[in-house]
């Protein structure tokens, strides 16, 4: 009986293994958190056994260097960062069964390559200063969400608008209550109405075979920190990685 029981822990244990590779190359802005995010999450794979690189190197983005990820992570990525041979390897990648986690500024990534604007779902217009908001959990059956002990959340972040609503084509975990923070305070962006009216904020979509998580939280170093935050992206990375 105890062999049998060490047999089904060891087998358990392995079923929940993944190897991750998380990318936060920049070639626009770069967040301060990045580092501070980076160290986070190989503690959090640490803890969850999960194998864990983390890299800027864009050549990593090789049919056969995808294929040893259970899951690919963009962290606080911005603006054009991968070759057309690397788009090509990370696109067949997600539509052969491949996942996806975008994180922050994910929707700030890639912004002409029409393949990537569908996967993700919606682009970046612009942000007020970070303050205090209100978000929604619509979903809390999802693995990124089922922790969450109400539907209301208010955390220090910096919100995103988007040049879409994407809730026709994505399925939609959390959105963010305008009337809760100063949405109007475009001082960075003039001219962009970042106002929505319904602001879905966290979304995810199957693209193939493959999945897509995208959380436009995760702006400031503490929010890192977060029990509730460090949740919701482990979760969101076992649901792409289909564990």
């Amino acid at each position: 009986m105890i062999i049998l029981l060490s047999v089904i822990a060891t087998q358990t244990a392995f079923s929940q293994k993944m190897s991750i590779l998380v990318f936060s190359k920049t070639a626009g802005y770069r967040h301060d958190c990045i580092e501070d995010a980076t160290t986070v999450l190989k503690e959090l794979a640490n803890k969850q056994n999960w194998i864990l690189d983390a890299t800027e190197d864009s050549l990593k983005f090789t049919p056969g260097n995808l294929e040893k990820y259970d899951v690919v992570i963009f962290l606080q990525t911005t603006n054009n960062i991968l070759n057309n041979k690397q788009q090509e390897a990370f696109e067949n990648y997600i539509e052969s069964g491949g996942a996806f986690v975008a994180i922050h500024s994910g929707t700030v990534t890639e912004n002409d390559w029409p393949w990537y604007e569908n996967a993700i779902g919606a682009y970046f217009t612009g942000h007020p200063p970070v303050q205090s908001g209100k978000v929604i959990i619509e979903d809390r059956n999802h693995p990124s969400t089922a922790h969450f002990p109400d539907s209301v959340w208010v955390i220090d972040d910096e919100w995103y608008s988007f040049d879409r609503n994407p809730r026709n084509d994505v399925h939609v975990l959390m959105s963010i209550d305008e009337s809760s923070y100063e949405v109007d305070d475009n001082r960075w962006f003039e001219g962009v109405d970042q106002r929505m009216g319904d602001h879905p904020l966290v979304w995810y979509k199957n693209v193939g075979k493959g999945r897509v998580f995208q959380t436009a939280l995760g702006h400031e170093s503490e929010l890192y920190l977060n029990e509730l935050f460090q949740k919701h992206l482990i979760g969101a990375i076992k649901w792409a990685g289909k564990k």
